[in-house]
């Protein structure tokens, strides 16, 4: 038994010997203590530095955290300071030595740091209120060392005021789909400026946070990325009875850390308007995609508002449950919708496909996935616009429809009043003309009285029913006004379906301009080699070439 004892004992010392001489022990976590200092402009004493002139103590308040990555981690220091203070630190535990560290507020386990870039969230909740801000919606950060912290601003955004009492929500929007908020990245500049890369969302729309309305006389935040809107933004607010717009449309520039305040009560300067009973999902109803290329887009319920243009969210409609490929599995991989997205990845295989999302079986909205194996190549106009190949590449369209038909359709009857819905309900169907009314051919209504001129939006913004990409819309009519020549040159001969549902061969690509009760399209059917537009039958489907916006 000693033996046994003796060889134990041996074998102990000799582990400890081992540990001493080469055997490193694990880096063990010690705790830090780090100071957020006041901003270098001793008169604003917060961390949020806002470009306006009052109303500016944005504070920290009490258990608030932040990210610090140091050597390959994420660690998450909390506060320990008072509510509503100038300044605060921060504990927690990382390396020994922090090195040159990035601290980021406020704390995402999901963040990321690669020695480039923070990669992170800016929350969908991104409303403040003078005196305070909501939790995560305020991204600062700062390149340091030591234990000192000087916040820089990654956000910007717009401060505006209401003076109904009414108003229950507030969205953005720009006017060429630029992204605002989202999962996005930024690095450091020399200057240790934080330098922010577009996000993923298009629109932001906000609710207040605290009651169901906007107070009367309060200062309001709306936080986004620092962006440059090419063809400005647009502010919404929805009353619940009423739709409010308020329009910008020219070149602005938002810069991080500041902030643009909006002269005079938002809603006094806004146009409103009933909002229409009807419903659409998502910001645009085609993508390009790579073959294997996975994309996730919202699909929430939305209203419209007057003319057929985009408006905010909302809660009453349904909210899709399911996602379905109508047509073209051999491109479409998977289709699956969860929590107001919808996920599709592509197969393989170049070619296009109709997706749709459905709630209880019943289908809400459609989209037209176009899978190529590079971008589609631009043609340039005589008039210097960019045009795009053929959208979807084999596709066609009835007049105002935002959904793709294949030349092999099946057929549904004219539902009268009811051929927008229907529409909406079976997107890969060909409705007919009403048989009854010669002169207005629309798989829209019967007869020329009930038609809809606008849905391609041919006096204003672009619709939602637009079928064409983010960035592009069908053409007006004077946009594609060129001679024979440059048409039979540039435009392939890819037919149409005509009026009795049969395919026709021809150069015939519709433009979005109204023309009486029929339509104006780019065609070569009279051979005068001066004029290329016709008037031809609404109910006919034509390819579509979208032209850059």
């Amino acid at each position: 038994m000693k033996i046994y004892r003796l060889i134990i004992l041996l074998i102990l010392v000799s582990l400890s010997a081992c540990r001493r001489e080469g055997i490193p022990e694990v880096n063990k976590l010690v705790k830090h203590s780090l100071y957020a200092s006041n901003p270098s402009d001793e008169s604003l004493k917060t961390r949020t530095q806002l470009d306006v002139t009052d109303d500016r103590n944005v504070l920290w308040t009490a258990r608030e955290k932040i990210s610090i990555f140091s050597g390959g981690g994420n660690y998450e220091f909390q506060g320990g300071n008072d509510d509503l203070a100038f300044s605060a630190v921060f504990t927690g535990v990382g390396p020994a030595d922090l090195g040159n560290y990035i601290a980021l507020y406020p704390y995402n386990s999901s963040a990321g740091y690669d020695g480039t870039y923070v990669s992170t969230t800016l929350t969908a909740y991104q409303l403040g209120k003078a005196g305070s801000f909501a939790d995560g919606c305020l991204i600062t950060a700062d390149d340091a060392s030591g234990n000192t912290i000087s916040f820089n601003h990654v956000c910007s955004g717009l401060r505006f005021m209401v003076s109904r009492d009414d108003i229950k929500a507030v969205s953005i929007r720009g006017n060429n789909g630029e992204k605002i908020a989202g999962d996005f990245r930024f690095r450091f500049t020399a200057e240790d400026t934080p330098v922010a890369e577009a996000g993923t969302e298009e629109c932001v729309s906000l609710k207040p946070s605290s009651g169901s309305t906007f107070e009367v006389g309060t200062y309001y935040y709306i936080v986004i990325l620092p962006a440059v809107f090419s063809k400005g933004f647009t502010l919404m607010a929805d009353s619940g009875s009423q739709v409010g717009e308020l329009r910008f449309d020219s070149e602005v520039s938002f810069a991080a850390g500041k902030f643009k305040n909006i002269t005079g009560n938002l809603d006094e300067r806004m146009s409103w308007a009933a909002p229409s009973g009807q419903v659409y999902y998502g910001q645009e109803n085609s993508f390009c995609i790579r073959p294997g290329e996975t994309i996730s887009f919202d699909v929430n319920p939305r209203k419209i508002y007057g003319s057929w243009q985009r408006s905010g969210l909302i809660a009453s409609a349904s909210v899709p449950d399911e996602a379905e490929v109508l047509w073209g599995n051999e491109s479409v991989a998977s289709a699956s919708v969860y929590d107001g997205k919808l996920t599709i990845t592509a197969s393989g295989t170049p070619g296009s496909a109709l997706v749709a999302i459905k709630k209880n079986g019943t289908i809400l909205w459609s989209y037209l996935i176009w899978v190529t194996e590079s971008a589609p190549a631009e043609t340039t106009l005589p008039g210097g616009g960019k045009m795009l190949p053929p959208l979807g590449g084999n596709c066609y369209f009835q007049w105002g429809r935002k959904d793709p038909l294949l030349s092999s359709a099946n057929h549904a009857p004219n539902q009268g009043t009811e051929g927008l819905a229907y529409s909406i309900a079976h997107p890969a169907e060909f409705i007919d003309e009403d048989g009854v009314t010669v002169s207005a051919r629309d798989w829209f209504s019967a007869g020329g009285s009930g038609q809809d001129s606008h849905l391609w939006g041919a006096d204003g913004a672009k619709t939602v029913w637009d079928p064409c990409p983010q960035g592009y819309r069908v053409p007006s009519e004077d946009e594609v006004n060129f001679d024979f020549n440059f048409l039979s040159d540039n435009f392939d001969e890819m037919g149409y379906i005509s009026n009795n549902g049969l395919y026709s061969y021809g150069r015939t690509y519709w433009t979005r301009t109204p023309w009486g009760e029929s339509a104006s399209a780019l065609d070569d059917g009279d051979f005068t080699y001066t004029n290329v537009i016709s008037s031809l039958s609404r109910v006919m489907a034509a390819p579509v070439r979208c032209i850059k916006e």
